[in-house]
């Protein structure tokens, strides 16, 4: 019998001898190209905790709100989830998280860019956040040389908690693993230098743009990269993933008994799939988790059954470690228990200087789910596309299908993305930020259901033309915030249906066609309002509603879920309505005409009404009331102001050209008659000479807005020649320097976006809550408005600051919050409104001819200065700029000394690699 050496001193010869080599590894292309870049030890540069510190004259008028919200809280005090916003206690950011695994609207689970999997948003609308990173969801690598295990670790550097499996090794060192994200993809690296090795997980979720079936699949690929780059060693190595039942939340994790079982799927002409399925329950909801792999040449698949992920793991462990194949399964974990693991494992042989790749899939079929209410049930939208998903799990199905559509999935994200990351007037952080804040539309809590007629049932407003449309395309939903549980805020959708309208039009209209049926739709039921204390009901008939539920009771039944304010009287709901109509029956709706008469009456009634009930003088426009009556619900408006003023001088200008197309004379006429009189009101009122003041009367007024000519923007990026009518181009051009010179220059040295008030001295407005905030969103609008007016390079320059704080500084990446303070505080993590991102790009496109023969987009400066360096020992030859769109790096031929210091990985790249940090040109100076 051969004598197996000792692995314990195998590996301790390993460690100490690993000392000596010489670590030269070089980035591959896949981990240099755009995107958001970080090594495994990276922390983020600024500390920041969700906003705590208002004035003192701010906590005096909001003490009646305090009281009656606190009764409110209290009434919840066991079950926060159900809180549509839970003020007392505000989600605090992670700075760990990855890009999220799923299609949309399908459940999401979370990735760690460290390597675990996190944050499961499997219950329709309510986001996992607290969970951390689950110890027996990972990837092992195990390395056998000459019948003798010489390493075998989980393949993640995240912190987890020990008392599981605490014979498994997860001291994988941070510095030596690296990580791309660039939505729906990324690309995580383990290196073990001192046996050669690299090994890449290249991570892929079906997000494909104008696909309505692929792009609802609840599945992620894992394809496993291996690379031995020793020239004398030969190894068999093995790459298991486990996965167990639940979600890393306590409260399902023995919920209910667990079970499993193998499947295989055998293609005469393709390949072939096994895998295991495994079936428990979430919330009581029936779910099940696939995991699976492609059979390949000259490799062995194994897999295991169960094994208990509460235990230490030791036989599991034990056994990989001596044969390199995962045990069928564990004895002490009977077939009933309630709690369950699974894995897959390839194991194979890798001689020197060779490399080879092994595909994996993950998926949870978690078909038929409930609200909070469990008032009604609902299909997910992918069930449309698997027969027999009622009767059993499509787990396997979604697997194998994956698997074999891998190849297809990646040449369209591709085609998709390429156009952008490879076009040389671009800049780099720009082409990061236009897909990787697109995770929202994955990880928003978001639901894609397929049409039920029984819907009818609880929703009589439900026209014929919204059921058609929910019959081809489905139901869509998704959340104002993790924390702001309130499906499909419409205020907040307004910025963000950009990028719906760009990448998923059919499920934009028919978001847009339920909205309609809202407007006429009641809700007779008093309630009082934390904020101001007054009695009214729910939802007003004539009012879009601010949104469609609470995920935590029942949405689209029980609409309005923020009761904070009277959102009946806001001014901005309706106007918003107007604009996006008209942009969905303009460039979007393929029947045109049947759109129209859809929206029509409804636009008509709500602009009537409007001028009837908001136009305390009659002089044409409408007025605020002196509260928080629109989006920027704690900054109060009075008397005319410019945000609700130019919605409102759009909204006219839009219901004229409308009114003439269906020859509706008289209404065109009097809301022709109309915007000519609120023209002049907007400007005398509020023009100052250099921008629109912010509003009338309040201690805001002279202050200068950045969303000030929010209608404007809107109308323009969709009807130029319409956006023309409403104001003086000199005025919107001056305007706009002012928002850039001000808002934008005097705030965060420049480099953090557009503050959303500023005093016309350059110091902030701090007069109101949301005064002194940056709110991400609001600057991607602004950045879009600037280059529909040919400022482009003004325009990334704005838009970089926002994407560079949240990803590169402050360790906000995939989670954007709404707001960001100069210092110190950020409010409402993963938030839907830097969707808006993609009106920049909507902008690119019609304004500038973006990728077209008649391109207009200008070759942007450079900015020479450089972040101080973060290697202890640089040899600089030569030094020449690498201009990248408003980006500089200084290229050099170094010799680098890596470092493993905090300093040197708060970079937010990779930085044993990559030395300097880039920045954005700052035209401030």
């Amino acid at each position: 019998m051969r004598r197996r050496r000792s692995s314990k001193n195998t590996n301790k010869m390993l460690t100490s001898s690993s000392e000596e080599i010489v670590d030269d590894w070089a980035p591959s292309t896949t981990m240099t190209g755009p995107g958001w870049r970080a090594r495994g030890d990276r922390k983020p540069k600024e500390k920041r905790v969700p906003f705590n510190r208002p004035t003192p004259y701010q906590i005096y008028e909001a003490l009646p709100f305090v009281r009656r919200y606190f009764m409110y809280w209290m009434k919840h005090t066991f079950d926060k989830e159900k809180l549509f916003i839970n003020t007392f206690q505000p989600l605090k950011h992670k700075p760990y998280y990855g890009v999220p695994c799923g299609g949309i609207g399908c459940g999401a689970i979370g990735r760690d860019f460290r390597g675990g999997f996190c944050k499961f948003s499997l219950r329709p609308g309510l986001v996992e956040h607290k969970v951390d990173v689950v110890a027996a969801d990972q990837f092992i690598l195990s390395v056998r040389e000459n019948d003798t295990c010489i390493y075998q670790k989980v393949l993640s550097a995240a912190d987890v908690h020990r008392s599981q499996l605490s014979s498994w090794d997860f001291g994988f060192p941070k510095k030596h693993l690296h990580y791309r994200g660039l939505f729906p993809r990324s690309w995580t690296t383990f290196r073990v230098p001192e046996l050669g090795l690299t090994v890449t997980i290249r991570q892929v979720s079906p997000v494909l743009p104008h696909n309505y079936q692929e792009t609802t699949y609840p599945v992620c690929l894992f394809l496993v990269d291996v690379e031995n780059t020793s020239n004398n060693r030969a190894y068999d190595v093995s790459i298991a993933f486990t996965f167990r039942n639940g979600t890393g939340n306590r409260r399902w994790d023995r919920e209910s008994e667990c079970s499993a079982g193998r499947f295989d799927s055998i293609h005469s002409d393709r390949e072939s799939v096994s895998g295991v399925s495994l079936y428990h329950t979430i919330s009581s909801m029936p779910c099940t988790y696939g995991l699976a792999s492609t059979h390949k040449k000259d490799s062995h698949l194994s897999i295991c059954e169960r094994f208990d992920p509460s235990r230490s793991g030791a036989a599991f462990w034990n056994h990989l470690k001596q044969t390199g194949d995962v045990p069928e399964f564990e004895e002490e974990c009977p077939q009933n228990a309630r709690e369950m693991a699974v894995s897959v494992c390839n194991r194979f042989h890798l001689p020197p200087q060779s490399s080879k790749t092994h595909d994996y899939a993950l998926s949870w079929d978690m078909p038929k789910v409930h609200f909070g209410s469990v008032a009604r049930s609902y299909h997910r939208r992918y069930t449309r596309f698997f027969e027999g998903s009622e009767a059993g799990s499509v787990a396997d199905s979604l697997c194998v299908r994956a698997l074999l559509a891998r190849n297809q999935w990646e040449e369209e994200i591709e085609k998709w993305q390429s156009p952008i990351l490879t076009h040389p007037k671009l800049p780099d952080w720009y082409k990061s930020a236009i897909f990787n804040e697109l995770y929202f539309m994955v990880d928003g809590g978001t639901v894609w259901f397929e049409f039920d007629e029984n819907w009818a049932d609880h929703e009589a407003h439900l026209s014929v033309y919204t059921k058609e449309k929910m019959k081809n395309i489905g139901r869509f939903g998704y959340l104002e915030s993790w924390e702001y549980r309130m499906v499909n805020t419409y205020d907040v959708h307004f910025y963000a249906s950009y990028a719906l309208a760009e990448l998923w039009p059919q499920l934009e209209l028919t978001v847009q066609s339920e909205f309609t049926d809202q407007v006429y739709h009641s809700i007779e039921k008093p309630t009082r309002f934390h904020m101001e204390g007054d009695w009214a009901n729910v939802k007003t008939a004539s009012r879009v509603p601010h949104d469609l539920g609470n995920p935590a009771d029942e949405p689209w039944i029980a609409t309005n879920a923020y009761v904070m304010h009277d959102t009946g009287k806001w001014k901005d709901l309706n106007m918003k309505y107007v604009l996006t109509s008209w942009r969905d029956y303009v460039v979007l709706s393929e029947a045109h005409q049947e759109f129209l008469h859809h929206t029509w009456p409804a636009i008509k009634m709500i602009m009537l009404e409007a001028l009837e009930n908001w136009d305390q003088n009659g002089d044409g426009m409408i007025e605020n009331f002196g509260k928080a009556d629109q989006t920027y619900d704690a900054w109060q408006m009075e008397g005319v102001s410019a945000y609700c003023g130019s919605l409102w001088l759009a909204s006219l200008r839009v219901s004229v050209e409308m009114a003439a197309i269906v020859k509706d004379e008289i209404t065109e006429n009097l809301f022709k008659g109309t915007l000519e009189k609120a023209k002049k009101v907007f400007i005398d009122l509020l023009w100052t000479g250099t921008y629109f003041r912010f509003c009338e009367r309040s201690r805001s007024r002279e202050t200068v807005m950045a969303d000030q000519l929010c209608g404007y923007w809107f109308l323009q990026s969709v009807s130029p020649e319409m956006a023309d009518d409403l104001l003086p181009n000199h005025m919107v051009r001056s305007a706009l320097d002012t928002i850039y010179r001000l808002n934008v220059c005097k705030f965060g040295n420049g480099q953090m976006g557009a503050v959303n008030g500023m005093k016309p001295s350059g110091v902030v407005d701090r007069e109101y809550i949301q005064a002194d905030e940056m709110w991400t969103g609001v600057t991607y609008a602004v950045a879009s408005l600037l280059i529909q007016q040919g400022e482009v390079e003004k325009a990334f320059h704005t838009a970089s600051g926002s994407y560079l704080t949240c990803f590169e500084q402050a360790g906000l990446q995939y989670q954007t919050p709404e707001a960001l303070y100069e210092s110190k505080f950020y409010r409402a993590i993963g938030y839907m409104r830097p969707l808006s991102i993609w009106a920049m790009q909507w902008s690119l496109k019609k304004h500038c001819g973006f990728n077209t023969s008649e391109e207009k987009l200008p070759k942007l400066t450079t900015n020479t200065s450089t972040t101080t360096t973060t290697t202890t020992s640089i040899t600089n030859d030569t030094e020449k700029l690498d201009e990248i769109g408003g980006v500089a790096t200084t290229k050099r031929s170094t010799v680098v000394e890596t470092s493993a210091s905090e300093d040197s990985s708060s970079l937010g790249y990779v930085s044993d690699y990559r030395d300097e940090q880039p920045k954005t040109n700052n035209l401030c100076t």
